[in-house]
């Protein structure tokens, strides 16, 4: 009689192996680092775990990782910055995370081929384990049993919320618990800061990096980090939804400003979000939304500019979602309206010389130099104005509302110019 198994049925056996040996190692207590070791000799290749925040949390023999980049992040405990904008930026990187089931990346930097799966703890992902195909070839099981071993691997992680190995986790730990709103209580935080050794002062400001434009140049070697620690010595930072949070004791010289911090903006493509000024570490997350509509924005009203200061842009928080949808004529202020029907009509340009004269705040010097006219002649186009609105400028309320509309029309503008740019893209 010939019982030999059909390939299915090895398959199915095998997984119900795999299925086995890793929960004896979960119930048997042996910790991650066992659940890690187990799931590597089953699947003969290298496993890694890292969490949300790119820690590295266990892994199986070094001695097996003949991967230099994954060498490094396990020798640091972390990957770095720069490692992770590069990874995010991959195109099977993109696409795996919209799925649930493992999937494999293809890095240019190394030969190995990678499998990944996401670790879930009460839907949420928390952290990803990683397969490095150092030792042996990929088999199509392996992409099931990995999807397992991050199953079992949730429930260990699940028990925990952090993972306290080094000085630097616990600081992450503890911007990510403010981010997430989890550290209200004062004295549990005050604990937490004492641990970590951070001690923050009353004048803070919370710092957004995002990364989507960096230029890496090929750097893996925390590059990132150790010039945000140049730059901004003492000031606690961690990644967070993508970004870079960094959390700044005192205001932003205008020096660092438009000096280093603008020639390291320059140099590596990202962009920055300042928030406004607060004092209760509490408030965390409130100025990292605002740091984060900053950088939103900031690149709609100039795209060319890499740094932008929440106060400067805040008015534009206000708008309504209609505003931007096609109903800005609603919010233009409708005697502004009677000057473009003249400039249509006429071949003129009062609309904007309205405009330049509102922004200089009613100086003709200033008005009249960025127009390249004289004066006399802004002041005839002014008389133009004055008639047409019916209004000798003298209202100071009229004006703000003048110069409101105007801020409000070009915002839409650029924004409306901006989303038809990206609906135009093709879709990768």
């Amino acid at each position: 009689m010939d019982i030999s198994l059909n390939e299915p049925q090895l398959d199915r056996l095998e997984t119900e192996h795999f299925t086995a040996a890793l929960f004896t190692a979960f119930i048997s207590g042996a910790g991650l680092a066992g659940i890690v070791q187990t799931a590597a000799g089953l699947l003969r290749n290298p496993v890694i775990v890292f969490d949300a925040s790119f820690r590295i949390v266990a892994h199986s023999g070094r001695e097996d990782i003949d991967d230099y980049i994954w060498s490094e992040n396990i020798r640091k405990g972390y990957c770095s910055y720069d490692f992770i904008a590069a990874v995010n930026r991959m195109d099977s990187v993109r696409r795996g995370k919209q799925s649930d089931a493992s999937y494999e990346v293809a890095c240019e930097e190394t030969s190995n081929t990678k499998l990944i799966s996401k670790i879930k703890v009460g839907g949420k992902p928390i952290g990803n384990v990683l397969l490095l195909g150092c030792k042996h070839s990929f088999r199509p099981i392996d992409s099931e049993l990995l999807t397992l071993t991050a199953t079992v691997l949730a429930e260990e992680m699940g028990k925990s919320s952090y993972y306290r190995n080094a000085k630097n986790i616990k600081v992450e730990d503890i911007i990510c618990g403010l981010l997430e709103q989890q550290l209200q209580d004062s004295n549990t935080l005050q604990e937490r800061l004492q641990s970590a050794d951070l001690r923050l002062g009353k004048d803070l400001l919370v710092l957004l990096f995002d990364l989507t434009g960096y230029v890496d140049s090929g750097r893996y070697d925390d590059y990132l980090r150790e010039r945000l620690q140049y730059l901004f010595p003492g000031s606690p930072c961690a990644y967070y939804e993508g970004r870079i949070v960094l959390i700044h004791n005192g205001s932003l010289s205008r020096e660092l400003a438009f000096g280093p911090l603008q020639e390291f903006l320059g140099q590596t493509g990202v962009s920055l979000g300042i928030s406004s000024m607060f004092s209760s570490l509490n408030q965390c997350r409130l100025h990292y939304l605002q740091a984060l509509s900053a950088i939103r924005i900031g690149r709609i009203l100039c795209p060319e500019r890499q740094l932008t200061y929440y106060a400067d842009v805040q008015l534009y928080e206000l708008l309504p979602a209609e505003v931007l949808s096609g109903g800005e004529q609603c919010y233009r202020h409708p005697e502004l309206r009677k000057l473009q029907e003249y400039d249509a009509a006429h071949q003129s340009n009062l609309y904007h010389t309205f405009y330049i004269y509102l922004k200089h705040n009613r100086n003709m010097q200033l008005a009249s130099e960025e127009l390249y006219i004289h004066r006399n002649t802004l002041r005839y186009k002014l008389d133009q104005i004055s008639r047409q609105l019916e209004t000798g400028f003298t209202d100071s309320e009229k004006m703000l509302a003048y110069y409101v509309s105007y801020k409000i029309a070009d915002f839409c503008d650029k924004a409306r110019e901006q989303q038809a740019q990206q609906e135009a893209l093709p879709l990768r």
